[in-house]
């Protein structure tokens, strides 16, 4: 009798255990989020470094492409990726598109749509990141329209 009363506390404890993380994992992704300015730490930057893979692009400094850049980076709200487990490697390798801050702090998007702030995975509030990458895309590449 006393074995399977200590075989059922073991029981309840590790599923309260494995509650309890989903219960915090799910409180982390729900209340937590990131904007624009919080990434860049300021509202307008000065220089954009933009890569595409791992080939540096120009720098952006003209005020008007900056502010566009910005505009649509800010219309954006960053969340962490919501999925407990993440994709593998092959679908992280298509071609991606990163904005590179002044502080050094990144906003990248592959053109699968997973969104990385700092080359961590996150997500976009909606799930809209193959739009995101589009949008960016077309900024970069202003003639690809």
């Amino acid at each position: 009798m006393r074995k399977f009363t200590a075989l059922g506390f073991a029981i309840c404890g590790t599923l309260l255990v494995v509650l309890l993380f989903i219960a915090g994992r799910m409180l982390y992704v729900h209340l937590y989020s990131q904007s624009f300015a919080d990434i860049a730490e300021t509202d307008t930057p000065a220089v954009l470094s933009i890569t595409e893979n791992s080939t540096a692009l120009p720098d952006i400094t003209d005020p008007g492409r900056i502010s566009a850049f910005t505009e649509l980076l800010d219309s954006y709200t960053y969340k962490p990726y919501p999925h407990l487990f993440q994709p593998g490697k092959e679908q992280l390798t298509a071609s991606c598109l990163t904005v590179t801050f002044e502080n050094g702090n990144s906003i990248g998007v592959n053109a699968d749509g997973y969104v990385f702030i700092g080359g961590e995975l996150r997500d976009i509030e909606g799930s809209r990141g193959q739009e995101f990458y589009h949008k960016l895309y077309v900024l970069v590449y202003p003639n690809a329209s």
